[in-house]
């Protein structure tokens, strides 16, 4: 079953918004935001890392790579929270 997406709203100041605009002509303004909200809620302890991986739209494995590439440290990953990650994005 194909899981339910809901869109939200976002108030932003409108110079803000011009900047962003211009830059969105050279990247996905979805993707960098979904990346963006990702990492602050996986930074924040809000969802898991797969759970992260998966709002971003990448595998675990390319969500982590993104975090070292930031230099946002892993935190207290083991391998059990890396087998049930993999189960519930296998869903």
């Amino acid at each position: 079953m194909k899981e339910q997406k809901t869109t939200i709203e976002l108030e932003i100041p409108k110079q803000l918004f011009v900047e962003i605009d211009a830059f969105s002509s050279f990247v996905s303004l979805d993707k960098v935001l979904k990346e963006a909200l990702a990492i602050g809620l996986y930074v924040e302890k809000v969802i898991s890392l797969g759970k992260a991986a998966e709002l971003a739209g990448y595998s675990l494995i390319d969500f982590i790579e993104l975090l070292k590439n930031k230099g946002i440290p892993v935190k207290n990953y083991s391998k059990e929270d890396y087998e049930l990650d993999l189960r519930i994005m296998e869903k």
